[in-house]
């Protein structure tokens, strides 16, 4: 698939998945009836973390975002440590991520957390952070949100000083099999109201409808995902980077 079939793939992506048969009606019932899987899912994230709603339902938009540049990229992407716990939330929820990658991204993207934290591992894991910030630029043409990127224990002045620098995939995976030009450029003639992912709105969430939480309610000091969190390492197509 391109790059536009991709995205589209992953925005519209509910979570649905993480529903167990039979509960579907009632989750309905709570979250209402449009898309309520992502609406719960976000929820018990913010149950969990302390945060609010309206800033989980940002935080999947944005895991949507760190998966899309995991696959088109020919580096190994590193996600914040927001993005991180969204991520993995969501393994937990292990026959449902299978299926997941399976279904919708149709390749594995592991996740392999650090053993013991080595100097060399954090710089290229800072390196693979700064990397995928600037292709999430290039991307979807915007900075992203510092609220869920900017959370982060890597050293940009650690990168500097000793020259790290990204591992690059494997010959012939990941990123390879897409075409160069950003993503947002598929969707230059859709409306921004359509698709405020390339706007440079950050509200809202691309789930539709039936969320009782209000968007702008996100506070950066209600973010923390506990401790000082180590890296991770992971791999679709040939690699990816963790960040927790």
């Amino acid at each position: 698939m391109d790059k536009k079939e991709l995205w589209l793939q992953l925005r519209h992506y509910y979570f649905d998945h993480v529903v167990m048969p039979g509960l579907f009606d009632k989750i309905a019932a709570r979250f209402g009836n449009a898309n309520p899987s992502y609406h719960a899912f976000a929820h018990k994230i913010a149950r969990k973390h302390g945060w609010k709603t309206g800033f989980a339902l940002r935080v999947l938009n944005e895991y949507k975002k760190f998966i899309f540049l995991g696959l088109v990229s020919d580096f190994q992407v590193t996600p914040s440590r927001i993005i991180d716990v969204a991520w993995h939330e969501h393994i937990l929820f292990s026959k449902a991520y299978r299926e997941f990658c399976e279904q919708v991204i149709q390749q594995p993207f592991d996740h392999y957390p650090e053993l013991v934290p080595m100097e060399d591992q954090t710089g290229r894991f800072s390196a693979q952070y700064l990397d995928t910030l600037a292709l999430y630029k290039k991307e979807f043409d915007q900075d992203p949100p510092a609220d869920i990127w900017g959370n982060t224990k890597f050293d940009q002045e650690l990168v500097k000083r000793n020259g790290y620098q990204s591992k690059k995939k494997e010959s012939g995976t990941g990123g390879s099999g897409y075409d160069d030009s950003p993503l947002y450029i598929h969707f230059e003639s859709e409306s921004a109201s359509v698709y405020p992912e390339f706007s440079g709105y950050n509200g809202g969430d691309f789930g539709g409808g039936g969320s009782s939480s209000d968007f702008s309610d996100s506070d950066a000091g209600s973010t923390d995902s506990g401790g000082d969190g180590g890296s991770c390492s992971g791999g679709c197509s040939g690699g990816c980077g963790g960040g927790d």
